[in-house]
C-alpha cells in the first residue's frame, strides 16, 4: 500500500484554503481515499492533520486492512464483561489523537453533509456517520470549530492521481473476468441467478488469486427478456427466470477492488441477434463511441451528454431515452463529479474518471445499455474498461 503524496498534498492545499487544522473522517470511502484502508464495518476513524502524518483509529475486533498509515490505534469498545459503545470509545480516541498531534483547538472538518456511501467488504452490514455521530463529535470535541468538509472531499476526489488511476485500471482488469464469464456462459436454459452467481464467483476468486487483490466485492445484476425494458431501475434481474434463445440479456456489473471501483454494462443476446436487435445495439454503441470521441479538456459534461442524445435521435430512438449519460467513478461506484447530463455544470478535466453509458428502454424494444469506464486525459478520452461491446 503506497503513500500517494500527490493526493495528500492536494487535499492539504484545499484544507489551507478552508483554514482547517484537521479532518476527522469515518465514511469508508473517505477513509480509503486518504489512508488506503478499506475497513470492514464503517467503525474506523481517520484523523488527518494539516501538517503531520494521520492517525487511523480502528476497532480491535476487526482485521486491519492494508494501509500506509503507520500510527494505527486499536480501540476495544466491548468485551465479554462490559457492553461498550463503539461511537463513544471511537470519538474518545479521536479527541486523544487530535491532542497528540498538537491540535487542541481550531477548525476541524467533518463529514456533515455525507449521506450516500460506498459499501464495505462486509456487504450486509455497515455503520454510517449520521446525526448521532455528529452530535457525539460535537460533545467530545468541545473547543473545536467543526466545519463541513464534504464539498472539499467531493472536489478533491473528482481528479484522480496516477496512483488512483492504477487502482482503477486494476479494478477494471478484475471486472473483465466477469464480462468474459457473462459472454461464455450465456445460453438458453440457464437462470439469471445462476449466471449472476457464476460471474461473481469468478471475479472474486480470480481477483484475489490471479490479480493479487486483498478484498473484492462483485455485484452482477443479470436481466433477461422483457424485463430488460426496465433495467434502468434498481435492482432488476437475478431471478429464477430461465433465459431463452433470442433474449436480450443485460449485465450491470459493479466491482470494487481494494476500495476502488469499476462500473460496466454489456447487453448481449442468447444466440445470434436479430436484425432489429443488431440495429438497436449498433445505435447505442454509436452513441457511446461518438460521445467518447468528443471528449477533450475543458469540454462541458452537458455537451457530451447532448452529443449522445443527438446520436440516439438520429437513429429514431429518442422516445426510449431514460437516464443521464454518466457519473464519476473512484472510491465510490457513483461519484457526484462529473455528472454527464444536459443540465450539468461540470467541466471535464484531465484526471477525471467517469462512466459513459447510453441506453434505450421500452416495451417494444426491450432494454439495451453499453457502459464503459473512461479516463479523461490531455489528449482526449481513454478506455479503462476494454471488452467487446456487441454480441458475436
Amino acid at each position: 500500500m503506497y503513500k500517494d503524496e500527490v493526493k495528500l498534498s492536494k487535499v492539504r492545499d484545499a484544507m489551507r484554503q478552508e483554514r482547517l487544522d484537521a479532518l476527522v473522517l469515518r465514511i469508508p470511502e473517505n477513509v480509503i481515499y486518504l489512508s488506503g484502508a478499506w475497513c470492514g464495518r464503517g467503525l474506523s476513524y481517520l484523523v488527518f492533520p494539516l501538517e503531520k502524518d494521520p492517525i487511523l483509529i480502528h476497532p480491535g475486533g476487526e482485521t486491519l486492512p492494508p494501509t500506509w498509515v503507520r500510527d494505527v490505534r486499536f480501540y476495544k469498545p466491548e468485551s465479554y464483561e462490559h457492553l461498550g459503545s463503539a461511537l463513544e470509545m471511537g470519538t474518545d480516541y479521536v479527541r486523544k489523537a487530535l491532542s497528540d498531534l498538537g491540535i487542541n483547538s481550531g477548525a476541524v472538518g467533518v463529514e456533515q453533509a455525507w449521506e450516500f456511501v460506498l459499501g464495505t467488504p462486509l456487504r450486509y452490514e455497515m455503520n454510517v456517520a449520521g446525526e448521532k455521530t455528529l452530535a457525539t463529535l460535537r460533545q467530545k470535541l468541545t473547543g473545536y470549530n467543526l466545519k463541513d468538509s464534504s464539498p472539499l472531499l467531493v472536489k478533491s476526489r473528482s481528479i484522480k492521481t496516477e496512483v488512483e488511476v492504477k487502482a482503477l485500471r486494476k479494478a477494471n482488469r478484475v471486472a473483465r473476468t466477469g464480462l468474459e464469464t457473462f459472454r461464455t456462459n450465456l445460453k438458453a436454459g440457464l437462470t439469471e441467478v445462476e449466471l449472476s452467481s457464476r460471474i461473481e464467483h469468478k471475479i472474486i476468486t480470480e481477483g484475489v488469486l490471479k490479480h493479487g487483490a486483498h478484498r473484492v466485492v462483485a455485484c452482477a445484476y443479470v436481466a433477461s427478456g422483457p424485463v430488460t425494458a426496465e433495467a434502468y431501475k434498481y435492482v432488476i434481474g437475478n431471478t429464477k427466470r430461465k433465459m431463452r434463445r433470442g433474449d436480450l440479456v443485460m449485465l450491470e456489473l459493479d466491482v470494487v477492488v481494494d476500495g476502488y471501483s469499476s462500473d460496466t454494462t454489456r447487453t448481449f443476446t442468447v444466440g445470434r441477434p436479430s436484425k432489429k436487435q443488431t440495429m438497436l445495439l449498433e445505435a447505442v454503441l454509436d452513441a457511446e463511441r461518438t460521445s467518447i470521441e468528443a471528449i477533450e479538456p475543458e469540454v462541458s459534461a452537458a455537451e457530451i451528454a447532448r452529443i449522445s442524445i443527438e446520436v440516439i435521435q438520429r437513429h429514431g430512438l429518442s422516445a426510449y431515452l431514460v437516464h443521464r449519460l454518466g457519473h464519476g467513478i473512484g472510491v465510490s461506484v457513483h461519484e457526484p463529479i462529473p455528472a454527464l447530463h444536459i443540465e450539468s455544470k461540470d467541466i471535464l478535466q484531465p484526471g477525471m474518471v467517469h462512466s459513459i453509458e447510453p441506453g434505450i428502454y421500452g416495451e417494444k424494444i426491450g432494454g439495451i445499455r453499453i457502459e464503459d469506464d473512461i479516463l479523461d486525459t490531455t489528449r482526449g478520452a481513454e478506455y479503462l474498461s476494454n471488452f467487446p461491446r456487441l454480441p458475436e
